[in-house]
């Protein structure tokens, strides 16, 4: 269950939701405050085992060399890099992603359905109109420029995750405001500490038990043993699902929010940092223990897991992840049912709050959107509903 890893770090991954969904930036800030971030070590130093996971998948997941058709009189031409064009025209439509059924790409535009006249105007359009006075015609409404919506990832490099930040810059120079999940720069207050921090006459340990929190300290050797004791499980999970990694300010969403800020747009966010909390923790620590218990275990699975993320990231196939997600790889029924419940909080619940408010702000002005790439897909996801409601989205290659 992916959770949404940086609410833990920064302030996103629980089995496998908070990381995919928080896989992006204030998961990231909670820990940072107490815990010291210990600097990202090079890639071929993170452990073969996932390395090796993560090249296995990525092999499996290479989309297969698209056939050419060309006749004797008609040369093949090469394709200009789909990066040069979202440089050069920021809101160019990508038609060969975005085929029904073929929607792999984590970067999409979108387009408001035309705008229509009121009920309450057509009304008065017709009222009190006779031979003798016209109709009084309603101005139609001038159509809102397309807008971006970005599905991000909250752990790896950019190298890793094959993301060109120069061409993200170019777009969110295009628009006029700057959406994500939470501010990147919400004050923590002392308030939140009961999401993330377990009571101190109940520590992490008499929980799941001296062995477990043992394996625990070896694959989290960055979080000191007694902060261990102090954390939720479902903040343990979040780390273990993203690898170990403190992204702090070099999280995706961070990096973003800073080239918005940067570059004068408006910034708009679709939650608190203290809803994304309660997401993150609505699931009674107790039973959550007995997922993170069982993680540890089969800790294996885990590290086969954030590979797999990354490859399907790199892939851009959000389908194949979700579906991956939805598995729960080595978890029991009971686990797996706690689980489902933590995903209703956190993928479900959310993109239900976030439709209404995104719309709005789409039919308002340009706008680039950047939240967890999991929030995006599925029959749930940002992107079905905004078709249900008349919005064209286009995947971007990207």
């Amino acid at each position: 269950m992916s959770r949404q890893y940086d609410a833990l770090l920064s302030v996103p991954l629980l089995g496998g939701w908070v990381c995919a969904l928080f896989l992006g930036g204030l998961a990231c800030m909670a820990q940072a405050q107490t815990v010291p971030a210990s600097p990202i070590p090079p890639v071929q130093t993170r452990g073969l085992s996932a390395h090796a996971a993560r090249d296995a998948a990525n092999e499996q997941l290479r989309p297969p060399q698209e056939a050419t058709t060309t006749s004797a009189t008609t040369p093949a031409t090469t394709p200009k890099p789909a990066v040069q064009d979202a440089v050069q025209d920021p809101i160019k439509p990508a038609p060969r992603l975005a085929q029904a059924g073929h929607d792999r790409g984590v970067l999409f535009k979108v387009t408001p359905p035309p705008s229509v006249p009121l009920p309450a105007e057509v009304a008065t359009q017709g009222a009190g109109t006779d031979a003798a006075s016209p109709a009084v015609v309603v101005p139609p409404v001038a159509p809102v420029p397309a807008s971006y919506l970005l599905g991000t990832i909250h752990f790896g490099t950019p190298e890793e995750q094959a993301i060109d930040y120069e061409t993200l810059g170019a777009l969110i120079g295009g628009v006029d405001n700057f959406v994500n999940e939470a501010d990147v720069n919400s004050a923590w207050l002392p308030a939140f500490d009961t999401y993330r921090w377990l009571p101190v006459e109940t520590p992490l340990g008499g929980m799941i038990g001296k062995d477990d929190l043992l394996k625990a300290q070896a694959l989290l050797p960055s979080v000191r043993l007694q902060d261990l004791q102090r954390m939720k499980p479902w903040a343990v999970l979040a780390l273990l699902e993203a690898r170990g990694e403190s992204a702090g300010q070099t999280s995706m969403d961070a990096r973003l929010q800073q080239v918005a800020a940067a570059d004068g747009k408006h910034l708009l966010h679709l939650e608190t940092l203290e809803q994304q909390l309660q997401a993150l923790d609505c699931v009674p620590a107790a039973e959550h223990a007995a997922v993170l218990a069982e993680r540890l275990q089969k800790s294996w699975v885990l590290r086969i897991e954030s590979a797999e993320a990354m490859a399907f990231y790199r892939s851009r196939n959000l389908d194949a992840w979700l579906a991956s997600i939805d598995r729960m790889d080595g978890l029991s029924d009971t686990a797996r049912s706690i689980e489902q419940r933590s995903r209703i909080c956190l993928l479900e619940d959310r993109n239900a709050r976030w439709i209404g408010p995104l719309e709005t702000i789409f039919q308002d002005a340009p706008s680039f959107v950047a939240v967890g790439a999991i929030h995006l897909t599925g029959t749930d996801g940002l992107v079905a509903r905004l078709r249900r409601d008349g919005y064209t989205v286009e995947a971007v290659p990207f």
